[in-house]
């Protein structure tokens, strides 16, 4: 028969037992409820001592304490006892640890007691690897034979691992008495021959899916495998991209609940499939009448797959009247509903005042400079601009946001007639401050 044949290294062996593939996660991850625990030496046997060290001074072994689910070294210091050889510690007489070797902190408080080897017990049984899967038994070749153990002596359990001859499972450690053990973990000879089998995972299948809906960026899913009983960490929330929503979880087909991005998920006997949770973007529609002028931009917010109610300009333009809002080409008129479907960036989404030429007659505003129906501080620094700088901000200057023919009769504000000064935008100040109480005037207060 074909042999199957593979060995872990020492190295992947210790990364399984630190992702602690053999245990569940906290049910909570917070700090609050990891509580301390203690394991305990019990020394009480009889005749029992700790050994000197090695220049004849007495050493200690003591209990200690921490975190469930962490790990720490066990202490190297030895126990004598007549007609004994210690071998290692043991929770429940049948897993053991060496000196030195590391430990896994349990739930609660728990117990250490000394494995002991009887020396004058010379009688050896028989350690026994049997290759076994769901199709019969195959031939592990020469690479596992049987091993003579004294009863109380420590069995190191093989890091040899075979493959499924139709890679439907995957093999992690050997069964023994029911329970699954990892290379290199240590199990105490009893009084007996012992077998050991292989422990096969099985692979499961692991989706992703967008589910039932439209906008979607890119992959509509994803499928991989998982073994069975194993923990696996939940994609994160942009595995999946969907125009105007973000991906708020997972809804999983196997128990039906609902799983936060990035959460720990155990896979069971079956496959799975995580459908993705979606929830709508809040997006600012930024009504813009004039692009430059920032306080005449409207904002107003609105969800992906609702509606906003677009507004009036809140402004006029001499010589021009206003059309409406610009959306990618289409044009929006004030009271038209906007359908927000969304934008890939989630960012702002604009809309573009436009303006078209008219000969219809403009109502004239002493002070408002920038024709936006008001007098404001705005008004005063236009003032300033086109007096400091005509040729960017004069009647003349293609720059959207200079003063038009019409605004320059508005500026007129102080002594109509004598042209636009310094001082009508210090009227035009004064006017806002509630220095005077109406324009145009005729001397300057205050």
């Amino acid at each position: 028969m074909k042999k199957l044949f593979s060995k872990l290294t020492a190295t992947f062996t210790s990364a399984i037992l630190a992702a602690g593939m053999f245990s569940t996660l906290p049910a909570s991850a917070s700090s609050e409820e990891k509580t301390k625990v203690t394991i305990h030496f019990d020394l009480s046997g009889d005749g029992v001592k700790v050994e000197d060290n090695e220049y004849g001074n007495p050493q200690y072994i003591v209990d200690f304490s921490g975190t469930p689910g962490t790990s720490r070294y066990l202490s190297d210091v030895g126990l004598e006892r007549a007609g004994y050889t210690f071998t290692g510690w043991t929770f429940d007489g049948v897993q053991a640890y060496s000196p030195g070797s590391v430990i896994q902190f349990p739930e609660t408080d728990a117990t250490l007691t000394p494995v002991w080897s009887k020396n004058s017990d010379t009688t050896k049984y028989t350690v026994h690897y049997e290759t076994v899967c769901d199709l019969g038994t195959f031939d592990k070749g020469s690479r596992l034979p049987d091993k003579q153990v004294k009863p109380g002596e420590l069995v190191e359990v093989s890091l040899n691992v075979f493959y499924h001859p139709e890679n439907t499972y995957t093999q992690i450690g050997w069964i023994y008495d029911g329970k699954t053990y990892l290379g290199q973990q240590k199990i105490i000879m009893p009084d007996h021959d012992i077998e050991l089998t292989p422990s096969w995972h099985k692979y499961r299948k692991f989706c992703y899916s967008a589910g039932d809906v439209d906008r979607i960026v890119g992959v509509l899913g994803q499928e991989l495998e998982r073994i069975e009983g194993f923990q696996t960490e939940l994609a994160e929330a942009s595995r999946l991209s969907r125009i105007g929503f973000y991906l708020s979880g997972w809804h999983c087909s196997a128990d039906d609940k609902i799983y936060e991005p990035e959460a720990y998920y155990t896979m069971p006997e079956e496959d799975v499939v995580f459908t993705a949770v979606w929830a709508p973007k809040t997006y600012t529609l930024v009504f813009r009448p004039e692009l430059r002028k920032f306080e005449t931009h409207i904002r107003i917010d609105g969800q992906t797959d609702t509606t906003v109610v677009c507004p009036e300009p809140g402004m006029t333009k001499p010589g021009y009247k206003f059309a409406g809002w610009d959306y990618k080409g289409t044009l929006y008129q004030p009271g038209d509903e906007f359908f927000i479907y969304g934008e890939i960036s989630g960012l702002g989404i604009p809309l573009e005042g436009v303006w078209i030429a008219s000969d219809e007659p403009t109502t004239e505003l002493a002070g408002d400079a920038n024709c936006d129906g008001d007098v404001t501080l705005s008004d005063a620094v236009l003032i300033m601009q086109t007096i400091g700088n005509p040729d960017e901000f004069g009647t003349e200057s293609s720059d959207p946001s200079a003063i038009t023919p019409q605004g320059m009769i508005n500026a007129d504000c102080y002594l109509p007639g004598d042209g636009v000064t310094n001082l009508d935008a210090l009227a035009v100040q004064n006017f806002c401050l509630k220095v005077i109480d109406k324009l145009p005037v005729t001397e300057i207060t205050g």
